[in-house]
């Protein structure tokens, strides 16, 4: 019965939409919000250093989270953190804490660990996922040393509208997911409203048939692989003339998510709580004189809870290693963004940035059981830290003539923390169970860019690019202690990055698109984790350091074509080198060197509402080890047959990973081999 609810709830949907009046499908290029957006070169060409994934595009390949979706683009791949079943990825080698992640242009990330798990992020309600990987604006704030992903939302665009998907996905070993849905918003002159939701349920991994057992797993159903994401957001705005918005937003995000254990190994974990919230207003002002002023206010909440288990009965917590952690965690902050193109040939922008981050953690009691068997475990104190980080940016783009463009930008970042606390054994007196305060610490950094864009011909644009950007160590760098293994750093300093890009885009007749890029990113400072001793049982005690230096280069092709109006066929390909400059002999991990997209599209000539869509991944070898383990690269193929039935309703059907291919993007952890999917969509 729980798997019906959400195919009765879809079709209520349906049946209410029918009720009302009009039948045109609403266009979902033209319903990105704004007030989210955040390009370097303003409305000019703003796509020339942004790669994107629209709503269509998300649908198309049935990207259902984040981390599915930003896979499809050139230059960036995925892994696990297997431990903690997390959506990771990197953009030309650099990772989550160096790229960071934006909604809306605010950016979300947990306090503490300094980043997020993005698989937690669904795309039902999402307009578009930018990327910006060389040139990235100063409107994006601080620690942009890798490039931004910005979660663009939607916006209704007609007075009445509603989309609503509801789907269900299966293999051989039985149902394992569904998922439901909807949009509802509408739009007047002066006022639009929006509401969404959307349930998504994976009751378990479906291993490939191909793998293996070992000692915590036995194949076919993943242990302990079970995830739900529930969401709700809503959006009110107010739009008294053509030039000025007001906008207050809300987002509720609650999530479970069981740790699938590794093949070999002893951590027993799972999340039965892993919630944000979010509450935010933008908007844009004309003050006049070609001036706008873009403010932007929010408030983040994180609260999770990770619970680790005796044995995989995920049941006692009676040993020392048994715990459950409580994060709780909120982010305050705002910014003030002044554009002007009162002097000419200059879009001039001033840019104010402020962010109040605090973290809360605890492992908390954990009372007895006689039934279970579990015992008594006490607590923790709750121990907080407390950032503060500001931001003031200048960015110009000056025009020489319709065919030459000069964008020069400036930027100071500073993070200062006003507390930080730690229970356990003290890292200098060596005192146990005790709560003890860190000394505080601070850091500032520049950042600069310039780039040349340069039109030779109609649809064609080549653009060069030279940057200096930094990223602030994350509250855990500086002060983990790791459970007495690790020296915190208080004053540990930011990495900084050297970007240099080349990219020439051009377009033939809308027939013929293409894009290519080369890139070398020159890393400074780099945060290592460097041996400062040995512990009474012989194991190392560490200190993160700033003593890196590495780079990283490579090129991305993507090319689409679309001979007919039945046909769309198009590949995008990256190639990546990293290395170390300290010792060429360490190995970076969970970055392949070569990566591929292949897909199509193909209706029928009478019918193009009826396709085929086909697509395939290729992915080589990565390291999973410094010393230069790796794991086996991997090709997976995607299918389905799509078809609009009746007025605004479709259905589809397919399958991925077709194939059942077993890989794994970290060791000991598999993925999910052929499973099959369907569904319905309606959009009014």
């Amino acid at each position: 019965m729980k798997v019906l609810t959400p195919f009765f709830l879809f079709i209520f949907i349906c049946l209410y939409g029918y009720a009302q009046e009009g039948t045109v499908q609403s266009d979902s290029l033209s319903n990105v919000y704004s007030l989210g957006e955040i390009e370097v070169f303003g409305n000019q060409a703003g796509k020339s250093m942004v790669n994107k994934v629209n709503s269509l595009q998300l649908r198309e390949f049935n990207r259902d989270n984040v981390t599915e979706a930003i896979n499809l683009l050139p230059g960036l791949s995925i892994t696990d953190a297997g431990a903690r079943n997390e959506g990771q990825l990197y953009l030309r080698g650099f990772n989550l804490l160096q790229t960071p992640i934006f909604y809306d242009g605010i950016p979300i990330y947990v306090p503490y660990d300094g980043n997020v798990d993005i698989s937690r992020f669904t795309t039902f309600d999402l307009s578009q996922i930018t990327v910006s990987k060389a040139l990235t604006s100063v409107l994006y704030g601080p620690n942009t040393m890798g490039g931004a992903i910005n979660l663009v939302s939607r916006k209704p665009v007609k007075e009445f509208e509603i989309s609503a998907i509801s789907g269900m996905k299966f293999s051989e070993s039985g149902l394992n997911g569904y998922n439901v849905s909807g949009n509802i918003g509408s739009k007047t002159d002066k006022f639009y409203v929006l509401g969404s939701f959307s349930y998504l349920k994976n009751q378990f991994a479906s291993l490939s048939n191909k793998f293996t057992s070992g000692p915590n797993e036995d194949g076919r159903r993943r242990e302990n692989s079970e995830t739900k994401d529930l969401k709700f957001s809503a959006k009110v705005g107010y739009t008294p003339n053509a030039t000025d918005e007001y906008s207050l937003n809300i987002i509720i995000q609650e999530a479970q998510k069981g740790i699938p254990p590794a093949i070999e190994g002893n951590m027993f974990r799972s999340y039965p709580e892993y919630n944000k919230k979010s509450l935010y207003y933008k908007s844009k002002t004309y003050l006049g004189k070609q001036t706008f002023a873009d403010v932007t206010a929010f408030y983040d909440n994180y609260h999770n809870i990770m619970s680790q288990f005796d044995d995989n009965k995920y049941l006692l917590q009676n040993t020392n290693r048994a715990f459950r952690s409580v994060y709780d965690d909120y982010s305050l902050g705002g910014s003030i963004n002044l554009t002007s193109t009162y002097f000419k040939n200059n879009l001039l922008k001033l840019a104010l940035y402020e962010k109040y981050d605090s973290h809360k953690e605890h492992n908390a009691d954990i009372p007895a059981n006689e039934t279970t068997g579990q015992i008594e475990k006490t607590g923790e104190p709750i121990q907080k830290y407390l950032d503060n980080t500001f931001s003031i940016g200048l960015e110009d783009v000056y025009t020489i003539n319709t065919y030459v463009n000069i964008i020069a930008g400036l930027n100071y970042s500073y993070r200062g923390n006003n507390k930080a606390q730690e229970y356990g054994t003290h890292y200098e007196t060596g005192d146990k169970n005790v709560l003890f305060d860190f000394p505080t610490g601070s850091d500032g950094a520049f950042n600069y860019q310039l780039s040349a864009i340069i039109k030779p011909a109609v649809n064609h644009e080549i653009s060069f690019s030279a940057s200096r950007k930094s990223r602030f160590a994350s509250q855990k760098e500086r002060y983990s202690s790791k459970f007495g293994s690790q020296i915190p750093n208080p004053d540990l300093k930011s990495e900084f990055s050297w970007i240099f890009d080349l990219t020439y885009k051009g377009e033939i007749q809308s027939v013929f698109q293409y894009e290519i890029s080369l890139f070398r990113n020159n890393i400074d400072n780099a945060i290592y984790q460097m041996t400062k001793g040995i512990q009474e049982d012989g194991t190392p005690i560490y200190q993160n350091q700033n003593a890196g230096k590495s780079y990283s280069t490579g090129y991305e092709i993507a090319i689409g074509i679309k001979p007919v109006k039945e046909i769309t066929v198009g590949v995008n390909y990256s190639y990546i080198y990293l290395e170390n400059k300290e010792d060429k002999e360490v190995k970076f991990t969970d970055v392949p060197n070569h990566k591929g997209i292949i897909y199509g599209n193909f209706s029928l000539p009478s019918h193009n509402t009826t396709y085929l869509h086909v697509d395939m991944e290729i992915n080589s070898k990565r390291y999973y080890t410094s010393d230069g383990k790796t794991l086996p690269g991997y090709m997976l193929a995607n299918a389905k047959i799509f078809s609009k039935v009746w007025k605004g309703i479709s259905l589809e059907a397919g399958v991925k990973n077709l194939f059942d291919k077993n890989y794994c993007l970290a060791i000991n952890y598999p993925k999910e081999g052929r499973t099959y999917f369907t569904s319905i969509t309606y959009d009014f």
